[in-house]
């Protein structure tokens, strides 16, 4: 019965219901809503690399990395090390690099960073025709819900699109509901704002500010009707009142069979 049950209820699944964009012809262009990308927050860890002409200035410049030795107890500092040293953004949006103090770092994209920060050290005087190479070290999102692999990823490019993001977690499963796919956001206010999305709309879902993922969004991929009756179902036959209907209907059965 429960076979049965489940290849009915896929059956009814039509191919609309399952795939994206079902309306979307051929050399389609959508417009997109303009971003610059991730934009840098309070509490994110950046890796900042300044390379110059010069091997002593880089060695002041740049963070030591600490790890331990092996065969050793004390902590070593190495440009080697297999460990990574990064800047955290601190509550007012700065952080504190050599040679140049205080640097505004929020609310700037890492390309921007790099480049304000190449510009500072040659105002004052620091090191001309540097390099500054800025990566991401705890920047991710989540997707949970209906996906084959829910779970947190790490951001590695200035522009993931939710259908990038879905993809790192698998997919969705065929009982994710397509009409009402969630990203929950926190913002500069530190309330959460909660975005709507339908996979089948294409214009609309790229004109959302929620299709470029930020860091430390959330997608959740709600259930469709289909699992939620499942759900449903299978609570109903846990449920003690259900049993006790069950054989009070087979009594009644009985007693009109063996009358």
């Amino acid at each position: 019965m429960a076979v049965c049950g489940s290849m009915i209820i896929t059956s009814c699944l039509t191919p609309k219901t399952v795939a994206y964009f079902p309306e979307l012809a051929d050399g389609a262009s959508l417009e997109m809503t303009y971003t610059k990308g991730i934009l840098l927050k309070p509490t994110d860890k950046l890796s900042i690399v300044v390379n110059t002409k010069s091997a002593e200035l880089n060695n002041v410049l740049n963070l030591p990395v600490t790890s331990q030795i092996i065969g050793y107890s004390e902590l070593q500092s190495t440009n080697q090390s297999r460990g990574t040293s990064g800047y955290t953004i601190d509550p007012e949006g700065y952080i504190d690099f050599p040679l140049i103090g205080k640097v505004k770092a929020a609310g700037l994209t890492r390309a921007e960073l790099a480049e304000h920060l190449k510009r500072t050290m040659e105002e004052k005087s620091v090191a001309k025709d540097a390099v500054v190479t800025i990566e991401y070290l705890n920047l991710g999102f989540s997707v949970i819900g209906e996906v084959k692999e829910p779970g947190f990823y790490e951001i590695k490019s200035d522009r993931t699109t939710l259908m990038q993001a879905l993809s790192r977690a698998g997919d969705m499963t065929i009982y994710g509901d397509r009409n009402k796919v969630k990203v929950l956001r926190i913002n500069d206010e530190g309330k959460q704002d909660t975005y709507v999305l339908s996979m089948m709309e294409p214009e609309a879902l790229t004109k959302s500010p929620a299709y470029i993922i930020q860091q430390n969004d959330v997608v959740y991929v709600q259930p469709n009707n289909y699992r939620k009756r499942q759900s449903a179902n299978a609570s109903d036959t846990s449920n003690g009142s259900f049993w006790v209907s069950v054989v009070s209907v087979l009594t009644t059965i009985a007693v009109l069979l063996f009358k």
